[in-house]
């Protein structure tokens, strides 16, 4: 991580308003004061899997990496977020990696041997609270 209360956020999902959601919503859970002192987000929204692998692959190779990325598992019609994730860490096996889906079928045994290490990842269900979400997000970049 860049700065420990400075985040750099890359959220990838293909639902327009719920990465609207993200893009308006999310920044105010990082603009208080929390336990750990004033937390701010920059925060990077795209709408398809390869876009984040692109956008991940720039920051990367410029030295600004992502802190945290948050992939909706399904985003047709391109690659899923789980091939994104396994595209990514190709570059970086331990940037934290949250999976979210509105779907329940999704076998997590599965994406802990797809995108390994099981601690750099989780999985959450659709909807989610952006405030647990910003928890969440605070919690994996300081795991």
């Amino acid at each position: 991580m860049n700065d420990r209360n400075h985040l750099k956020l890359l959220l990838a999902d293909d639902d327009k308003p719920i990465a609207n959601i993200y893009r308006t919503g999310l920044p105010q859970f990082f603009a208080e004061e929390t336990s750990r002192g004033r937390m701010s987000a920059s925060i990077t929204v795209c709408s398809q899997g390869d876009a984040a692998v692109a956008l991940f692959q720039e920051a990367h190779d410029k030295g600004e990496p992502f802190d945290v990325i948050v992939l909706d598992v399904r985003m047709p019609p391109g690659i899923s977020g789980v091939e994104a994730a396994e595209n990514i860490r190709g570059v970086d096996k331990d940037v934290p990696i949250i999976f979210i889906s509105g779907y329940s079928d999704v076998a997590i045994p599965n994406l802990e041997e797809r995108v390994p290490p099981a601690s750099k990842m989780c999985y959450v269900e659709k909807p989610i609270q952006l405030s647990e979400l910003a928890d969440l997000i605070v919690e994996m970049s300081t795991a």
